[in-house]
C-alpha cells in the first residue's frame, strides 16, 4: 500500500489521536508558562544546559501546538459534507493547502531545535 500525502490520510491521522488533542493543548500551554518562567532565571552566566532545557521546553510548546492546530483543523474534511459541485472544488483547495501547509509545519519545529543544536 502506497501512502501519500493527502487530506483523506491526514483526517485518519487527526481522527485517530482526536482524543489527545485538549490535552496536547493543555500541554503547550503548560510548556509555554514554564518556558516564561525559565527565561526569567537565565542571567549572563547561566549554566548552557539551563538555556538549551528552555529551548527545548520552548520548541516541545510549539511542537504540541502545532499537533493540536493539525487535529483541529482535519478531524473533519468539509468537502465530505458538499453536494454542490463548485463548492466542493473550494472546499478540496482549501484542504489540499492545508496539507501542504501541514507537512511543512509539522515536522518544522523539531527540524528547528536540532538545527539550532547543531549551530550552536
Amino acid at each position: 500500500m502506497k501512502l501519500s500525502i493527502s487530506p483523506e490520510l491526514f483526517n485518519y491521522i487527526a481522527i485517530t489521536f482526536a482524543r489527545f488533542k485538549w490535552q496536547l493543548l493543555a500541554w503547550c500551554v503548560f510548556f509555554f508558562v514554564l518556558f516564561i518562567g525559565l527565561q526569567a532565571q537565565i542571567q549572563l552566566k547561566t549554566p548552557s544546559v539551563l538555556v538549551w532545557l528552555a529551548i527545548l521546553i520552548l520548541f516541545m510548546a510549539i511542537e504540541s501546538l502545532v499537533v493540536s492546530a493539525f487535529m483541529f483543523f482535519f478531524q473533519v474534511l468539509p468537502s465530505t459534507r458538499e453536494e454542490n459541485a463548485s463548492w466542493y472544488r473550494f472546499y478540496r483547495t482549501i484542504e489540499w493547502c492545508e496539507t501542504i501547509l501541514f507537512a511543512i509545519l509539522l515536522p518544522l519545529p523539531i527540524v528547528l531545535f536540532f538545527y539550532a543544536f547543531i549551530r550552536i
